[in-house]
C-alpha cells in the first residue's frame, strides 16, 4: 500500500490482511469526514487483490440509504454468471437473482430470510475458492436491508476465510456504531483511528495532486487552516490555485461549507451557544465559557461530539474550518450579542477592545479610542498585523468630523500592515484615504506609505511611481524628502534601474549634507558606495557603519544595502554583524516582513559562513510574512530553496526557486530575479544537470549586463558555478572567457572569498582541459583563500575539486585525504549530503565516455582534419578543439592522431554512443 502520510495505517492493514485467522474478522477505519479513510480503504482493496482475495466492494451514499439491497447489488455485481452463483441450490439461486434483478422478479418479493440464506451460501462458495474481503465504504449510510442480511450472514460464518473492511465517520462511534460492526466478538474486530496528516505529509498529498511545491510557512498556514484534514487541504489548495495565492482570510470552498453547515445547524441550542463562545473568544477556556453562559453542559456535549478539543484548560475546534461556519450559522445578531457578553467578562485590554469593536455601530468615539490604545500595545508586543486591523477599525469608528485624526489612524493602520507584510491591504486603505487627503506634507506622507505598501505587495514599479508623486508634494521638507529619496534609491536598485538609483543616491547625499546630520550623511555615503560598487567601481576603502535600524520610523534600505555590500565584498564577519543587528531590530519591533530580502541575504551569508542553523533562523524570519498573510515572496522562497539545496533536497528546492523566479519577474524585482536565477544554476549543477545550470547562469549573465551590474558582485558564487557547469558540458572556450571575467573582478575587489572562487573556477577548467597539475595548484591556493575568508562550504567544494585533480595526477592517497577532509567539513556544518561526493553527478555522460562535442571533434580528427578545419566545420573556437582533443586523448588512452584514428576505426563501438 502506498498512501502518502499513511505508512503506519498501511502497515497495520497489510498485517491484518496477512493474518490467517479461521472464521470471519473485521477491520474498522474511523475518523472525521475528509481525513482520508476512503483513500486508505481503496489502497487496501488493491493490496487484498495482490494477495489473491476475492474483493466484494460497495461505496454507500446518504441519498441511497432508503433503497433496498443497493449494497448487495454493488457487492455481487458481475457475479451472476460465476460458478459460485451457479452452484447455489434452488430456490436460493432464483431468490438472489430476483433480488438483485439478474432475472425478472416474481410477483411476490423474496422473503428477507431467503435472501440472507442465499448470500450465506454464496459467500461459502466464494470462500471455498479463496479468501474473501467484503469492503464497505461509509458503512453508516449502507441501506438497512443489506445491513440486516450481512449481519445474519456474519453470525453464521464459522471457519470461512471472510474479512470485512469498513469505514465509519467519527460521529458514529461506540453505542452509535451500526449493528453490523457489533455482531462479531471484540477479539475479531480491529479498529484504526485515522487522524489528521502531519504538515509534511499534507504537503506530499497537495503537491502530488497539483504538482506545485508550497513554501513551508504556507504549508504550515494551510495545515492550521484545515487541521491536517487532506480533503479540506486539497480543496483549500485548489481554491488557492484558482486565485494564485490567498490574501487575508480564504473563503471556505463551497463543497466543504455545505458539509460543515449541515453539521452545525443540527446542534442542540446549548451546544450551539457553547461553540459560539469558542468561536468568538480570542483565547477560549473552560472558565470563560462558564462565565459567559453560566453552564458547561453544552461544552461537554461539544467535546463529546468531537467538535471541540480540550487541552488542559484551553479549548480549540477539532476542525479549524468549523469556526467560520459557526459564525455563519449564528448570524450577525447572535454574534454581536456574544461579543457584548465577552467584552463584559474578559480582562485583557486588547481582547476587550476587539469584542467592543465587533459590537460597535458606524461611529463610536469611545470604542475607537479604546481600539487605538489597544493597537499601540499590540504593536509593541510584536503583532503588527493585529495592530493594523485594530487601528483600521478605530479609524472606521472615528467621527468623519475629526478628519485629521481619522487620516492619521488610517496612515498608522497601513504602517502596521506594511510592517506585518500585508502590503495589499495597506494599499487599499491608503488609496481610499488619499482621496480625502489635502495637498501638502500630509499627502506626501501618505504617498510615502503607499510606496512602501506597493513594494511590500510586490509592485516595484508602482512603489517608485508613488514615491515620485510624494517627492513633488514634499518640497522644502527635508524630513520627508530624505526618507522618500532613500526609498526611491532602494526600490530602483531592486527594479534593476541602477543608473536611476545612483542618481537618487547622489541626491540623498546632497540632502543629508544640507541637513547637517553626520550620521545621515554617512548612511548616504554607504548607499552610494554600494551602488557604485555593484556597477563595477572599486570597493570603498572604508565606510561608516549605519546606526539606524528602527523600521517603524526609518527605512530599512540603509542597513539592508550596507549588509548587502559586505556580502558582495565577501566580508562575512562584517555582513554577519550588520544582519545580526538588523535581525534584532525587526524582531523586537515585530516588523520582520519589512526585511524579507535583508533576511534572504543574511541567510546566504550564514550559508557561506557555514552556520546552517543561523541560516535557518534567518530563513524562518523571511518566511514569517508568508505564514501571517498566506502570500509567498521571492525572498522567502529563495531562502527556503537555498537551505534545501545545501541539504541536498534538490527537487523541492528547484520547484520553490522556480516559483520564486516567477514571483520576482511578475513583481518587476529584477535584482531578486537575478539572485534566484543564480540559485537555480547552483541547484541544477548540484543535481547533475549542468546543461540546465548553464542555461540559468547564461540567463543571469545576460540579465546582469542589461542591468549594468557585475554578476560576480551581486551573486558572488555564480561565476565559479558557471565555469564548472560549462566545463561539464564541454564548452571550454566559454568557460575560459568566464574565468577571465571572474579574475578581472578579483583584481578590482581583492578579497579572500573572491580569490578563492576565481581559483576554484580556474582550477576546475585546467583540470578538465589536460592540465591537472596546474589545476591542483590553483585549487590548493583556493583552499587557503576560503580558509582565510571563513567560508567552509566553499572550502569543501574546492576540496572536492582538488581531490579530482589529485586523482587525475594518480596521487590517490592525497586525493583520499582531501576527500576525507571535505567530508569532515560538510558534516561539521550540517551539510551531510555533500559529504563523500567525489564526482559531479552529471546526467550527460559517464567520466570515461566522450561527450557529444568531444565525439564530433574526435571523429573529424580521426579523418585527418586540422584543428582549424574542425573549428570551422563545428563553428567552435580552435582552443575548444584543442581542449576537446586533450580530453579525448585522456579518456581513450591515446597519445597521437594516428592512435586516435586506429582507435576510432578499430571496429569497436563509437565513443559517446551506445
Amino acid at each position: 500500500m502506498d498512501v502518502p502520510g499513511r505508512a503506519d495505517e498501511a502497515r497495520a492493514i497489510e498485517t491484518w490482511l496477512d493474518a490467517g485467522v479461521s472464521g470471519p474478522s473485521m477491520g474498522v477505519l474511523g475518523g472525521d469526514a475528509g481525513v482520508g479513510k476512503s483513500t486508505i480503504w481503496s489502497a487496501a482493496l488493491a493490496a487484498a487483490k495482490e494477495r489473491s482475495f476475492r474483493v466484494l466492494s460497495c461505496r454507500s451514499d446518504l441519498s441511497e440509504t432508503g433503497l433496498s439491497y443497493v449494497g448487495l447489488g454493488d457487492l455481487f455485481a458481475g457475479l451472476e454468471g460465476s460458478e459460485a452463483v451457479r452452484g447455489l441450490r434452488e430456490p436460493l439461486r432464483g431468490v438472489l437473482a430476483a433480488t438483485l434483478w439478474w432475472e425478472q422478479a416474481p410477483g411476490t418479493p423474496p422473503h428477507q430470510r431467503a435472501v440472507a440464506l442465499a448470500v450465506l451460501d454464496l459467500l461459502r462458495n466464494l470462500s471455498a475458492e479463496g479468501p474473501v474481503l467484503i469492503a464497505l465504504d461509509d458503512l453508516q449510510w449502507l441501506d438497512s436491508a443489506t445491513e440486516v442480511v450481512l449481519t445474519f450472514v456474519l453470525r453464521r460464518l464459522t471457519v470461512e476465510p471472510v474479512k470485512l473492511l469498513v469505514t465509519l465517520g467519527a460521529e458514529t462511534e461506540g453505542d452509535a456504531w451500526p449493528t453490523l460492526v457489533r455482531v462479531l466478538p471484540p477479539e475479531r474486530v480491529t479498529c484504526w483511528e485515522v487522524g489528521p496528516l502531519a504538515p509534511l505529509a499534507l504537503a506530499a498529498v497537495v503537491e502530488s495532486r497539483y504538482g506545485t511545491a508550497f513554501p513551508r510557512p504556507l504549508l504550515r498556514w494551510l495545515h492550521r487552516a484545515c487541521g491536517g484534514n487532506p480533503l479540506f487541504g486539497l480543496e483549500t489548495a485548489r481554491a488557492w490555485s484558482e486565485r494564485s495565492y490567498p490574501t487575508g482570510d480564504l473563503p471556505l470552498p463551497e463543497s466543504l461549507r455545505r458539509l460543515l453547515r449541515a453539521r452545525v445547524r443540527a446542534l442542540p441550542p446549548a451546544v450551539a451557544e457553547a461553540v459560539l463562545v469558542v468561536a468568538c473568544a480570542e483565547t477560549p477556556t473552560i472558565a470563560l465559557v462558564r462565565t459567559a453562559i453560566g453552564t458547561l453542559t453544552g461544552l461537554a456535549e461539544a467535546i463529546a461530539r468531537r467538535l471541540v478539543v480540550l487541552e488542559h484548560e484551553s479549548l480549540r475546534f477539532r476542525d479549524p474550518l468549523l469556526r467560520n461556519v459557526v459564525f455563519e450559522v449564528a448570524g450577525p445578531l447572535r454574534r454581536r450579542e456574544m461579543h457584548q457578553r465577552l467584552a463584559r467578562v474578559v480582562s485583557d485590554v486588547e481582547e476587550r477592545a476587539r469584542h467592543l469593536a465587533a459590537t460597535a455601530g458606524h461611529t463610536d468615539p469611545v470604542v475607537a479610542d479604546t481600539l487605538a490604545a489597544a493597537a499601540t500595545l499590540t504593536a509593541a508586543r510584536g503583532d503588527p498585523l493585529t495592530a493594523g486591523d485594530m487601528t483600521a477599525q478605530a479609524a472606521r469608528l472615528t467621527s468623519p468630523g475629526e478628519r485629521e485624526l481619522r487620516l492619521r489612524r488610517w496612515r498608522d493602520a497601513a504602517g502596521h500592515l506594511i510592517s506585518g507584510g500585508d502590503g495589499s491591504r495597506a494599499l487599499d486603505i491608503l488609496e481610499d484615504a488619499l482621496r480625502r487627503c489635502p495637498p501638502g506634507p500630509v499627502r506626501s506622507e501618505m504617498l510615502l506609505r503607499l510606496g512602501q505598501a506597493a513594494f511590500n505587495s510586490g509592485d516595484v514599479a508602482g512603489s517608485i511611481t508613488r514615491l515620485e508623486r510624494g517627492r513633488a508634494e514634499a518640497a522644502g521638507r527635508p524630513d520627508l524628502l530624505i526618507p522618500i529619496t532613500t526609498g526611491l534609491t532602494y526600490y530602483c536598485v531592486h527594479r534593476g534601474d541602477l543608473a536611476a538609483a545612483q542618481g537618487h543616491a547622489r541626491e540623498l547625499l546632497r540632502l543629508t549634507e544640507a541637513s547637517g546630520n553626520d550620521d545621515a550623511r554617512g548612511e548616504a555615503v554607504s548607499v552610494l558606495s554600494t551602488i557604485e560598487f555593484i556597477r563595477g567601481a572599486p570597493p570603498p576603502a572604508a565606510m561608516p557603519v549605519p546606526h539606524r535600524h528602527n523600521p517603524v520610523e526609518h527605512s530599512l534600505a540603509v542597513p539592508h544595502l550596507y549588509g548587502f555590500l559586505c556580502r558582495c565584498l565577501g566580508d562575512l564577519p562584517a555582513a554577519r554583524a550588520v544582519f545580526g543587528a538588523l535581525r534584532t531590530a525587526v524582531v523586537e519591533a515585530g516588523t520582520v516582513a519589512c526585511a524579507d530580502w535583508g533576511m534572504a541575504w543574511a541567510t546566504e551569508v550564514e550559508c557561506l559562513a557555514g552556520d546552517l542553523r543561523a541560516a535557518a533562523r534567518y530563513a524562518d524570519l523571511a518566511a514569517r510574512a508568508v505564514e501571517a498573510t498566506g502570500v509567498p515572496t521571492s525572498a522567502a522562497l529563495f531562502t527556503e530553496a537555498l537551505l534545501l539545496g545545501m541539504h541536498g533536497e534538490l527537487g523541492r528546492a528547484r520547484l520553490l526557486a522556480g516559483e520564486g523566479l516567477r514571483i520576482a519577474q511578475t513583481s518587476g524585482n529584477r535584482l531578486a530575479a537575478l539572485s534566484v536565477r543564480a540559485l537555480l544554476g547552483f541547484i541544477d549543477l548540484s543535481d547533475g544537470d549542468p546543461m540546465a545550470a548553464v542555461q540559468h547562469l547564461d540567463a543571469a549573465e545576460q540579465t546582469s549586463r542589461s542591468l549594468g551590474v557585475v554578476l560576480d558582485v551581486v551573486c558572488p558564487t555564480a561565476g565559479a558555478d558557471h565555469v564548472e557547469a560549462l566545463v561539464q558540458v564541454g564548452q571550454y572556450d566559454q568557460a575560459a572567457e568566464r574565468v577571465e571575467r571572474i579574475q578581472r573582478h578579483v583584481r578590482v575587489a581583492d578579497r579572500p572569498l573572491g580569490r578563492g572562487l576565481a581559483g576554484r573556477a580556474h582550477g576546475v577548467l585546467l583540470t578538465a582541459t589536460g592540465s591537472p597539475k596546474r589545476g591542483a595548484a590553483e585549487l590548493e591556493a583556493a583552499v587557503a583563500e576560503f580558509s582565510a575568508a571563513g567560508a567552509p562550504f566553499e572550502l569543501g567544494r574546492a576540496l572536492l575539486a582538488l581531490s579530482r585533480s589529485q586523482s587525475r595526477l594518480r596521487r590517490r592517497e592525497a586525493a583520499r585525504r582531501t576527500m576525507e577532509r571535505a567530508s569532515r567539513i560538510f558534516t561539521k556544518i550540517g551539510a551531510e549530503w555533500w559529504a563523500g561526493r567525489d564526482e559531479p553527478r552529471s546526467r550527460l555522460t559517464p567520466p570515461d565516455r566522450l561527450t557529444v562535442s568531444e565525439a564530433q571533434v574526435a571523429a573529424l580528427a580521426a579523418e585527418g582534419r586540422t584543428n582549424q578545419e574542425i573549428a570551422r566545420e563545428l563553428a567552435i573556437g580552435v582552443k575548444t578543439v584543442e581542449s576537446h582533443l586533450s580530453s579525448v586523448y585522456r579518456k581513450l588512452g591515446v597519445r597521437s592522431r594516428t592512435e586516435l584514428a586506429l582507435r576510432m576505426n578499430s571496429g569497436r563501438r563509437t565513443p559517446g554512443h551506445g
